[in-house]
């Protein structure tokens, strides 16, 4: 006798995420911003991106107006568990960097 099929929730059709490649980035803060050059937006957006990766590492919270805050938190150690061997293992603390969005950002997207 043959086994019954369940029928499960069908996904939605359009699963597809969208992303910004890099030079779309550059081009849309020249466009925003009035630059007339693409190496003034690009010099931009790597500055931008040294403030923030130097400033985390001083443990600073950064404030991205509009968007939230960027901070890094350390994590305690914890017990796992190796996946391949089953043995219960330590694993070390670490320090993560979080993202907690704005209520306005949160209100705008969702």
């Amino acid at each position: 006798m043959p086994v019954k099929k369940v029928r499960t929730a069908t996904r939605p059709k359009n699963t597809k995420t969208y992303s910004y490649t890099q030079s779309e980035v550059i081009e849309n803060i020249r466009a925003f911003t009035g630059m007339n050059k693409r190496s003034q937006a690009r010099e931009l957006a790597e500055d931008l991106h040294l403030f923030i990766v130097d400033a985390l590492k001083k443990g600073y919270k950064i404030p991205l107006i509009g968007l939230g805050k960027m901070y890094v938190r350390q994590t305690k150690a914890r017990m796992g568990r190796n996946p391949a061997t089953g043995e219960i293992i330590q694993i070390a603390p670490k320090k993560r960097v979080r993202f907690t969005a704005a209520k306005a950002l949160k209100e705008a997207v969702l």
